[in-house]
Formats: C-alpha cells, structure tokens, sequence
C-alpha cells in the first residue's frame, strides 16, 4: 500500500458550527467561550434547588443541573459538566434567556441589599441621634408609632450600655423594615 507523501492528517480543518465561525476568529476563542457556557452551567448548580426552580429553566437543562447539583466527588461530575455545557451549547437562546435572569436576580439583590443598609443606617441614627434623629424620621414616616419607636430606642441603649444582647435593637430594624418604603 502506498500512502501519498506530505499529508498530514492533523491539519484537515475542523468542523465547526457556523454561529461559532461567525463570532470567533480562533480555535482559543472557541475553547475559551465554550469554558464559559461550562462555568455557567457550574454557576447554575451551585444555586439552592429553589433559585434553579425559579429560573425556570427547560426540564432537560433543570435535570442535567440539579443531577450535577446532587453528584458526589468523582469523575462523573466532569462528564456531567460537560454535558451541562453541551446543552447550553445546543441551545443558544437558553444561555441568553439564563443570563437575562441571572441578571435580574443580582439587580433585586442589589436592591435589596441597599434597602437594608439604609434601613441599618435609620436604626444607628435613631439609637445615637435622641429625639432630633426620631423628629426627621417622624416627619419622613409620619405613619410611625412615636411612642414604640421611644420605647424600642431607650431599651436599646439601655441594652448597648449593659453589653446585652441587642434585643430591642432587632425588634426596632424589625419594625422598620415592616414600615412601608
């Protein structure tokens, strides 16, 4: 048998989808994108079980994602990973719909962190600033009870003086954090 000379049978072109051909100009960018969609699928299976329900992902991702959420160390847990991948890879729209919603959950996180933060900063004003801080809160949130902001605030530096455990301190953030914003 003779075998033709100078063929190198490493360099016959790869078969790449078209919608990779058309965004990447290299075979490391292909691989680097490709890694990206894996770690999104890794990012999907370190959410609780509930924040994946919530996605409301396609019952075929859902199920690769919470298999690779439950596995044990080993390698199967590479195969799956990759598998994750695949099924992101072979759906498009899904990897965009996911990143749309995982944006959205950051953005109300966000929000709801800032929310705190203000509502902490209302309380430290309110036990340190005496009754010029309660007055500007009370004309903010003139639907406040007055008399158990008095009464949740003196307990609380009574509290911070004694180094109790800041009981009423809690009950105060509560009741803020109840209060319409």
């Amino acid at each position: 048998m003779v075998r033709p000379r100078n063929v190198n049978r490493h360099t016959a072109p790869m078969e790449i989808p078209d919608w990779e051909q058309e965004e990447f100009g290299s075979r490391t960018q292909i691989k680097k994108a490709a890694q990206a969609v894996t770690d999104l699928g890794e990012q999907l299976a370190q959410m609780t079980d509930n924040e994946i329900k919530k996605l409301q992902l396609p019952d075929e991702l859902q199920q690769a994602v919470l298999m690779l959420k439950n596995m044990d160390k080993g390698p199967a847990i590479k195969r799956q990973k990759a598998f994750v991948g695949k099924l992101l890879r072979k759906h498009e729209e899904w990897i965009v719909d996911i990143k749309d919603k995982l944006m959205e959950q950051e953005i109300k996180a966000k929000q709801q962190n800032a929310h705190f933060h203000r509502l902490e900063q209302w309380r430290d004003r309110l036990l340190d600033g005496g009754d010029e801080a309660l007055e500007e809160f009370m004309q903010q949130f003139s639907h406040a009870d007055r008399q158990q902001l008095r009464q949740w605030i003196r307990n609380a530096i009574k509290e911070r003086d004694a180094e109790q455990p800041p009981k009423s301190a809690r009950l105060l953030f509560k009741y803020l954090r109840s209060l319409e914003w």
